[in-house]
């Protein structure tokens, strides 16, 4: 599918344009401009694979490999962030759906899922989307990542970044807990464990109180049998 681009100059109007608009109104300038809101109320025509309340699914025209499909929300949204938890979700659950039938269906052996979130990622659609591209060794298309040597304390220092960051929004508190702290922590529980009594079920604890009435019966039987008057052992004592 190809994507909008624009030049330097029409990126520098609709900047200016833009900042002059309310939210509002930018929403509907947005999706007026779209083509993919287009395609999505029918006004152009495309190959339909998929479609239900939230998502459409189309086959790209211009495919980086046959069946390549891209996947986005009828609702216009630029950018991952945008997009409502629940319809992120469900967007996903599709992509997963869509590369399985595309495995099955087209007899290929992988699948790239690929999201560009933004112009510095690589997007040029003003709408977000999802590629899934079926794969085939040797089919020519190559996605490949550099490999860069980094710092220890550089690693160190990003991971404390994101994940006091990820803990703020998602509302977890961080405790700093040593490797030590961890192990002395588990020992503690599974000795505690060791000496709690562990919960009996319903049956067993029937089956327990039955056979203590049994055994109470049969104390409160020989009790009564030993109060009982032996006439053949008052008579041996008389005659004695």
């Amino acid at each position: 599918m190809p994507e909008q681009q624009m030049t330097p100059e029409q990126q520098e109007e609709l900047k200016e344009k833009i900042e002059n608009m309310s939210p509002e109104e930018l929403k509907e300038y947005q999706k007026q401009q779209c083509i993919f809101c287009h395609i999505v109320s029918g006004k152009v025509a495309a190959k339909k694979v998929y479609e239900d309340d939230k998502v459409i699914a189309i086959l790209d025209i211009n495919p980086a490999n046959p069946g390549h499909v891209v996947l986005m929300p009828k609702e216009h949204h630029m950018i991952m962030p945008q997009l409502p938890e629940d319809e992120l979700l469900h967007i996903f659950i599709v992509a997963k759906h869509l590369s399985n039938v595309l495995l099955r269906t087209l007899d290929v052996r992988g699948t790239n899922i690929i999201v560009a979130n933004g112009p510095a990622a690589g997007q040029r659609a003003q709408h977000f989307m999802i590629h899934i591209i079926p794969r085939r060794e040797g089919d020519g298309v190559e996605f490949k990542l550099p490999s860069n040597k980094q710092a220890e304390e550089v690693l160190d220092n990003i991971a404390q970044m994101v994940r006091k960051r990820l803990n703020e929004i998602l509302g977890v508190k961080e405790e700093k807990k040593t490797a030590m702290d961890i192990i002395k922590e588990r020992k503690k529980k599974v000795v505690e464990a060791d000496f709690k009594e562990k919960p009996k079920k319903k049956e067993e604890k029937k089956a327990e109180e039955k056979k203590d009435e049994v055994k109470e019966s049969k104390d409160e039987a020989k009790e009564e049998k030993d109060d009982e008057i032996d006439l053949d052992d008052i008579a041996r004592v008389l005659n004695g």
